[in-house]
């Protein structure tokens, strides 16, 4: 029920966008004939500026401590009846979507189905895997708990978290979480929340082919949801995909904007680069790489002065509140970058920077990332080659379309291509500690890629218009006389027996042989619980560390554990109980001072369970501390005689209740 509240929530932020992007398009393009492509394109486009135009008000309401319940609600409401037209018109879009859907389908059209098909697929999959508690700590550390203390406050305040540093930086998707757990308190929400960002941007995507957009949605697929780099994170409340995706949307609709000389295009790029500057800094190289790829059009006229300056107030709205804030309150726009870090002290930013500097794995460091040597580009392109497309036919398929793109059609791509070579090189030159830095970079790979092949289709029929005749065009010319003895049930039987063998035939294929995922991008025995075969507590106790202990301390509301081996214990166990964590356990930084002091420690702090782990004893003293371990274990082995098992799990944790120090 938690999925389908989620969604109802998501559902009607969704609406609301999409109502908000509407009128912002009719009013951008008054004059213009006709002022969009068609319904279907202003829906499938309309989703990640309809979030960013919500998220925008959100932040001036936060600013305010007006983001509440008794606020949105009725301002949503007012809203919606003022614009009650375009809400219609909405509605009677997605019928007209519909209608035409199945009316290409009966007249032997297989694309809409399965397209359709692909997609609730891809969305049910996606849901049933945000059920997972992630396990990145920083989601349980950083991002949550930033939308909920948004949430508590109302608002913003400074710092918004307890930390000086993540408790300052641009916030925008976390403001986004906020809007949804504001109406459901579990951070299942923020994960579907990231998900429709990933849904909405795959349909931007589509949108921009000119035909045979159904079929084009199937090979989006292919390109970016299909493959692991991208969907395992898509309902992972973190910040890495959302904001990627608001980066390489701005990409597309600056492309679309070049196509077709609409102001709301540009405007559209303005409103998600504005959310993507306002999510993460690293997106403040996606300004300079738009403003120099529209420095020819504006220096010719092409666009008017009123027009920037409406995107420019459109990204200022988005992202201009933190950093401004941040200029205001700590004296630094980017803190705590190149203008001081107050509250953090030198130490501390220069062990960071040193951190962000170079590479995380240590085996990675060998690589020169100064472009200014010949070394360095042989590395980069070694790097290139090795963690982007050896062994990756995703990636192989992409290079063939771009590289026919180019030669089919090279004006109009060419901006895409030089935006993907030049977000790879800063990526490359100037964060390279971790691939997934490069998530932009990569995934507006894949859509120059998509983009060239609707231009090489393009240009195919543009040719069979203009030389008709020859073999492969009066084959198919035929088609469409073939595909029309095709009809009703015949044909949806068909297509159905298309889907299960594009789509389900690894799955069931699995059913009789599990010795492996169907798909690659699913972590290992995912498939089992979406099958039935295993429940998904059964699943989370047998791969996750510690959770059927964190689960048995909220059910039994144990209070003090002592956990001192999970640097993220408390963390979590939120994770593991609804985004929350009550005080069951001591926070794992607080230990004794030292041996004499355990038994006073332990009345202390009134402990009166504890955890044991058995397994990896070299691996969890060098994680803490070797003093700190030794402490632990005199703490644990003081309590031991004293106590009784509870519970344990298959990862050498043992739960035990401590009664207490006998009686002197």
């Amino acid at each position: 029920m938690i999925v389908v509240a989620a969604w109802l929530v998501i559902a009607a932020i969704l609406l609301f966008g999409l109502v908000l992007n509407r009128a912002l398009v009719l009013w951008l393009n008054r004059g213009i004939h006709p002022p969009v492509r068609d319904g279907a394109d202003l829906l499938l486009s309309g989703v990640l500026p309809g979030l960013a135009l919500v998220g925008g008000l959100a932040t001036a309401l936060g600013v305010v401590h007006l983001l509440r319940t008794e606020v949105v609600l009725p301002l949503a409401a007012i809203l919606m009846i003022w614009r009650r037209n375009d809400v219609l018109a909405i509605l009677v879009d997605l019928r007209n979507l519909a209608v035409m859907g199945a009316r290409a389908t009966s007249n032997g059209n297989p694309f809409p189905f399965l397209a359709a098909a692909a997609f609730i697929a891809l969305a049910g999959v996606i849901s049933v895997s945000a059920l997972f508690p992630a396990g990145s700590a920083d989601v349980w550390a950083f991002q949550i708990p930033l939308a909920q203390s948004i949430v508590s406050h109302a608002g913003f305040v400074t710092p918004q978290i307890g930390s000086n540093f993540y408790g300052n930086i641009p916030l925008f998707f976390n403001v986004l979480f906020a809007c949804s757990l504001l109406f459901v308190d579990h951070w299942l929400v923020a994960g579907l929340l990231n998900a429709a960002i990933f849904l909405g941007f795959l349909l931007l995507l589509t949108s921009c082919a000119h035909r045979w957009r159904a079929a084009g949605l199937l090979l989006v697929f292919f390109l970016v949801a299909f493959q692991p780099f991208f969907t395992p994170g898509a309902a992972v409340p973190l910040t890495d995909l959302p904001r990627s995706c608001f980066s390489v949307a701005a990409v597309l609709y600056l492309w679309r904007y070049l196509e077709t000389s609409r102001p709301s295009e540009i405007v559209s790029c303005a409103l998600v680069l504005g959310g993507a500057v306002g999510g993460k800094y690293t997106e403040l190289q996606m300004v300079g790489l738009i403003g120099l790829a529209l420095l020819p059009s504006i220096y010719r006229g092409k666009m008017s002065f009123s027009l920037f300056l409406t995107c420019l107030a459109a990204f200022l709205s988005l992202a201009g509140y933190w950093y401004v804030k941040n200029l205001i309150v700590l004296g630094n726009p980017i803190y705590p970058f190149i203008f001081g870090h107050p509250g953090l002290s030198d130490q501390w930013m220069a062990n960071y920077r040193l951190d962000v500097g170079r590479a995380f794995d240590p085996a990675n460091r060998v690589f020169v990332t100064d472009l200014t040597t010949r070394q360095g580009w042989h590395d980069f392109f070694f790097i290139l080659h090795d963690w982007f497309l050896d062994r990756r036919r995703y990636a192989i398929v992409a290079l063939i379309l771009i590289v026919g793109a180019l030669i089919a059609s090279f004006r109009r791509i060419f901006l895409l291509v030089a935006m993907t070579a030049a977000m790879f090189i800063i990526w490359y030159a100037v964060l390279f500690n971790h691939i997934r830095w490069a998530t932009p970079a990569y995934l507006l790979y894949f859509s120059t890629a998509y983009i060239g092949a609707s231009l090489i289709v393009e240009k195919i029929a543009v040719s069979k218009t203009a030389q008709p005749g020859g073999f492969v065009f009066d084959m198919s010319a035929r088609l469409p006389v073939g595909r029309s003895t095709i009809r009703g049930y015949l044909f949806a039987f068909a297509a159905a027996a298309i889907v299960l063998a594009v789509v389900c035939l690894p799955a069931a294929k699995f059913v009789y042989r599990p010795s492996g995922q169907p798909y690659s991008w699913m972590e290992q025995g995912v498939m089992d619980v979406l099958i039935g075969r295993q429940k998904l507590d059964d699943f989370l106790g047998a791969q996750r560390e510690g959770y059927i202990i964190y689960r048995y301390v909220a059910a039994n509301d144990l209070r003090t554990v002592f956990q001192p081996f999970d640097t993220g214990s408390t963390l979590y166990a939120a994770a593991y109980t609804g985004g929350r964590e009550k005080g069951w356990l001591l926070p794992p930084y607080i230990f004794p001072e030292s041996d004499n002091d355990v038994d006073t420690f332990i009345e202390r702090n009134n402990i009166r369970y504890f955890v044991r782990v058995t397994e990896k004893q070299q691996l969890l003293a060098d994680r803490i501390g070797a003093a700190k371990f030794a402490l632990a274990e005199k703490t644990i082995s003081r309590m031991l005689p004293e106590s009784t098992l509870l519970l344990k799990d298959g990862f050498g944790w043992e739960l035990y209740r401590f009664h207490g120090f006998p009686p002197q």
